[in-house]
């Protein structure tokens, strides 16, 4: 792709669904394009192509791009509304799946919205300016399933809480300069602090994964980590973590999906080109029907991760529900439509440091990352077939009445 291509995750795909995705024009567009370009700028400085192997110097490279983001304003999106962080995503995993984290909060949403005055003013500033939050839930016995949790503490002295256990396939594992931590109060309940990454008692042990190698991953054992009341989020464990993925879920989706996008791209522009220079006589019906079918796919799919993330910026309900389908459903339609696609680029398509091969391995990755798709689509079967649900509770309070140097 050439260097201004990201602006093409707009004009072709994102601006013929204006219409439907912002009717209101609640969206900045100007600001998201001024994002487009801040992002290809900052890649032309600290170029992450699939030729540089996952590793210190790719993850060094993109907390810089995430840095020079934050200098100039692109991520602090409080006060735009959820649809713009979707479609942020969307551009971003346009260019590389690798840049899901280079604007917004992420996981330190958690923090901005549930966590102690004293915890807001340490760590948004921060976050703001370019730092990473991680988030530590899953463990070797229980996979995702936070009711399963065993990381727990034991009062220690001066009302400070001492946090023992393992937690497993860890993002960010080196990079995160606060975990938000969910582990077992010392009454049994489930319960999250923003834990510093500096603290004692934290060790790390790198795992190397197939795909979604920008940030390092891994096990993150926990030996009497201390955990002070200024650090607890409020309220219950269970609940926060239904609200926080009830939102942060969509946006895996379109950061999936504009990856997928990108490939869809890529695909038609050599084809047209192998077509124009008398390679191609013709294109095949096979080949107009797997394009015809993926791009009807990804843009529905997007309209559903758009969906979902309306109801959780509105605490509906169903929130919960939509997050979960629609990010399995989104992440199983942008594997299989790239699995058709790549086939249309013959060899090339599966050479290592072919970017249509580095995407296929992130989107692998993420049919487990932030939800194992067959779980999610579970939960969601469990629904339909149920009488009664509980509600995922609405946000506590929304960012823009939130003071984030609070």
């Amino acid at each position: 792709m050439t260097t201004m291509a990201i602006s093409e995750a707009i004009t072709t795909w994102l601006h013929p669904l204006r219409p439907v995705l912002d009717p209101a024009a609640y969206v900045d567009w100007t600001r998201l394009a001024a994002l487009a370009q801040a992002v290809d700028e900052a890649l032309d400085t600290y170029p992450v192509g699939p030729e540089l192997p996952a590793g210190t110097e790719r993850s060094r490279r993109l907390k810089a791009i995430r840095q020079r983001l934050a200098d100039h304003g692109h991520l602090d999106t409080a006060n735009q509304p959820a649809l713009f962080q979707v479609l942020a995503q969307f551009v971003c995993g346009y260019r590389d799946i690798d840049l899901r984290d280079a604007t917004g909060l992420g996981h330190g949403l958690l923090i901005a919205r549930h966590g102690t005055p004293q915890a807001r003013r340490k760590w948004i500033p921060r976050l703001l300016a370019g730092d990473l939050a991680g988030i530590a839930v899953t463990e070797p016995h229980g996979g995702s399933r936070p009711a399963a949790t065993r990381t727990r503490a034991v009062a220690g002295p001066d009302g400070t809480w001492l946090v023992t256990g393992r937690k497993t396939w860890i993002s960010r594992l080196t990079e995160a300069a606060v975990f938000v931590l969910f582990f077992r109060a010392p009454d049994g309940h489930l319960t999250a602090a923003a834990v510093d990454a500096t603290e004692q008692g934290l060790h790390r042990t790198p795992v190397a994964p197939t795909g979604l190698a920008g940030w390092s991953w891994g096990i993150l054992d926990l030996d009497a980590v201390p955990v002070r009341p200024d650090d607890l989020l409020r309220g219950n464990g269970m609940g926060l973590l239904r609200e926080h993925f009830a939102g942060y879920r969509p946006l895996v989706t379109a950061t999936a999906l504009g990856g997928a996008a990108a490939i869809f791209d890529t695909v038609t522009e050599v084809l047209a080109v192998r077509k124009a220079t008398g390679d191609l006589s013709r294109l095949r019906d096979s080949a107009l029907v797997t394009l015809g079918r993926a791009h009807a796919q990804l843009v529905t799919a997007l309209l559903g991760a758009v969906t979902a993330a309306h109801l959780a910026e509105a605490g509906h309900e169903d929130a919960e529900l939509w997050g979960a389908a629609t990010k399995a459903h989104g992440i199983d339609t942008a594997n299989a439509s790239t699995a058709e696609l790549a086939l249309l680029l013959g060899a090339a398509g599966f050479r290592h440091d072919c970017q249509t091969a580095k995407t296929r391995r992130d989107l692998a990755g993420l049919l487990y990352a932030d939800g194992i798709h067959d779980s999610l689509y579970r939960m969601a079967g469990k629904h339909h077939t149920e009488d009664h649900h509980t509600a995922v509770p609405a946000p506590r309070e929304r960012l823009t009445t939130t003071p984030l140097t609070a």
